[in-house]
Formats: C-alpha cells, structure tokens, sequence
C-alpha cells in the first residue's frame, strides 16, 4: 500500500458517489475488520492532547517503553501531518507490505511502530491532504496492520479534535476507547484541554487519567524538583472530568542532555533520571487502569 496513492478522496467527475446508505455499510464493513484485527490486542490506549507543544508523542513514547520493559507493545502514530515516532523510536525503514496486510517493524526494546513517518520518500516531505483522505488512510491503516500478540497498543494521535481523532474513535471498538490526556500545568493550555477532555465524551470514549507534561524543573545542582507554576491546572482538569493525575513528568536537564547526545527517549538514554522514574509511575498506573 501507498498512502500517497490517489483514491481515498472523492474526485470530481466520477461517475458514482456513494449514497449514505452505501457508505454506512462500508464503515460497519472496516469497524467489523478493525475489532477482528485487534483481537489479538488485549488493551488499547489513545494518547490525546488538546493543544501542541506539551510533549504528547515524547509521553506516547516514553510511555511505550516503560510498559515494554514488561510487555509486549505497539505505538500506532497517527499524527499525519507530523510524524515523529519512528525517528524517537529508531525505526527508518516502511512497514513490510504483503497480500495479508501491513507488518509493523521494531524499535527500542521491541516496540512495534507504524507511521506515514516511515512511508515517505523523504522525511521532510509534507502530507497535503484534506480531511477525506486523511479520514480514508487512517481507517486503511486500522484495518490492514498486524499487530500480532499485543499486551498494549498505544495511538499517538495530533493535537486538538479534527478529522483524525474523531476518524479513529468512531472507527475503533467502545472497549478499545481508553484516552490518556496529556497536559501542561499553566492556565494557557487549560481551556484547550478542556475541549479535548469534552470531545472524549463526545466521541463515546473512556477517559482513563491526565498527565502533567513539564510539570517542575529538576535541579541539577540538588535533584529537587523546582514548581514554577502557582496553580496546577493539571489538577483542575481531573476534577472537572471526575478523574486524576495519574503522572507529574518534570523537565530534567540532564536526562534531556543524555537524551539528546545519544538520539534515543528519556526512558532509555536516562533510566535513572527523575523523568523516567515518573514514566514508570505512569506505566504502572496506565497497567492499573487497563
């Protein structure tokens, strides 16, 4: 399968366009392929955020990995327009292609990863497509992977609440409709986590926790860890969803320095850092909660 290849969005001129009683039986047709494949999935958590730049695919990685030092995991990055776990994971090459489906390639401590990220011909190639085609490549995508045995499938979705997180919420069974909101502390992404925390219910989906995202800076000096907001909004949000904080990760100097000299997420460059201590927290928790 090509994902750039023309035919998931209507063109104009074709002779037939589907009625809505057509197009109803075809999606009942992908929803019933969808729930078969996942069969071999024992829990499925969707990683959502309502705004960027809180650091929702460093949690969906980091967070594979620290489930993984336990469990067999895979990472489904549906971030069309900004795909970004496979370089976090190492993984560089396009899933294997055969007449039976797609198959996954490993990264980091097996971790099964697909990704347009990976279907490119070049990295910095941009995905111009409207909501259709995007809407038609991640229901594509959902029927044809073969994930095998999974204890865990994590989904990096985009931020906000477009064509892409309601495309992959209606499409997936209600038992695999498990969210993980990832926040930050200040006030200026609360309302915008709001609206994503709304779409949850929305969408007919189960909100599982919040993470605080960059809550605190470690010290590098001392290894406390320093607040630097005065509200945590993070916690605001809980109450008004009637769930918890089900992890605070801080930013850690020193593990992002290890981190970045050696290429690789915090989890596996810093073991024993503040930062990925707090994702081990989080996998713990997400295992509790599952």
């Amino acid at each position: 399968m090509s994902p750039l290849a023309e035919g998931n969005e209507p063109r104009e001129g074709h002779p037939h366009h589907p009625s809505r009683e057509e197009l109803e039986k075809r999606l009942e047709k992908e929803r019933e392929a969808i729930e078969k494949n996942l069969e071999s999935v024992e829990h499925v958590l969707v990683v959502m955020s309502g705004k960027g730049g809180v650091g929702k695919t460093t949690v969906s990685v980091n967070l594979a990995l620290a489930l993984a030092e336990d469990d067999e995991v895979g990472i489904l990055d549906l971030d069309i327009h900004g795909p970004n776990v496979p370089e976090q994971l190492g993984v560089t090459e396009p899933p294997q292609g055969t007449p039976a489906g797609l198959f996954p390639l490993s990264g980091y401590r097996d971790v099964k990863v697909m990704s347009i990220g990976t279907m490119l011909e070049r990295e910095d190639l941009p995905v111009l497509w409207r909501g259709p085609r995007k809407s038609g490549f991640i229901r594509e995508i959902l029927v044809k992977t073969r994930w095998g045995d999974l204890d865990y499938l994590i989904i990096d979705m985009p931020p906000g609440t477009g064509d892409e997180v309601m495309t992959a919420l209606q499409m997936l069974p209600e038992d695999a409709r498990n969210v993980l909101l990832v926040a930050s502390p200040e006030s200026l992404a609360f309302s915008d986590v709001v609206k994503a925390g709304e779409a949850v219910d929305k969408l007919e989906a189960r909100l599982i926790g919040i993470v605080s995202n960059m809550h605190g800076i470690v010290c590098p000096e001392c290894g406390s860890t320093i607040e630097y907001f005065s509200d945590d909004y993070s916690e605001k949000l809980a109450e008004r969803f009637d769930t918890e904080v089900l992890a605070r990760i801080p930013l850690d100097p020193e593990a992002k320095r290890k981190a970045e000299e050696e290429g690789k997420p915090f989890v596996i460059a810093a073991p024993d850092s503040r930062v990925s201590e707090a994702f081990s927290e989080l996998a713990e928790a997400v295992r509790d909660r599952l």
